[in-house]
């Protein structure tokens, strides 16, 4: 009768990889309930007061929130092998922007969330999940940044995971953008 050896070789590269696709996996599960309270609260629209006049977000912290957090990831995305520590800096500085834009439009959106309807419980709702994961994206983006124990074959892997979050942000940024602002 033969056996079958079974081997868990997890080495903490092969770990990143996998453990941050599994968080982007199970953050897109979270806001795809954000998505869906959107689209069924617009749907349902009870006595046309899903999106009263006069509740509109900054349109202009919502482009530079955009813009910093594509741009954020579009760093990340091109770094060379070299200038992994720069690259994430820049893209540190970029997220920052991003999470202080959200935070404004957070608390103090420019419309009382009460007197909103589903599309201001929606967008404060979305606005401090999204600034949550912002605020994990700077962290982790820091220490990047500063880890000076990390050789430089650990610094690109930890970049490379970075980026894939980063990047699952940005889309999620784009996605929010379209609903909240344009649609």
């Amino acid at each position: 009768m033969a056996t079958t050896e079974i081997t868990t070789d997890l080495t903490p590269a092969r770990a990143r990889f996998v453990g941050v696709r599994l968080l982007v996996a199970g953050d897109a599960f979270f806001f795809l309930g954000f998505l869906f309270a959107y689209l069924y609260l617009r749907a349902l629209d009870s006595n046309g007061n899903w999106h009263p006049p006069h509740t509109d977000p900054s349109l202009a912290l919502g482009t530079v929130s955009l813009a910093a957090i594509v741009l954020a990831a579009v760093v990340l995305r091109f770094a060379g092998q070299r200038g992994v520590r720069q690259a994430t800096a820049l893209a540190l500085a970029l997220t920052l922007v991003a999470t202080v834009c959200w935070g404004v439009q957070l608390f103090d959106p420019g419309f009382s969330p009460s007197h909103a309807g589903g599309y201001g419980a929606v967008f404060v709702g979305f606005a401090a999940a999204f600034l949550a994961h912002l605020l994990g994206a700077v962290y982790w983006l820091e220490t990047i940044a500063v880890d000076s124990a990390a050789d430089q074959q650990q610094l690109v892997q930890e970049q490379g995971a970075a980026l894939v979050f980063t990047t699952f942000l940005a889309g999620v940024a784009v996605v929010a953008y379209i609903l909240i602002y344009l649609v």
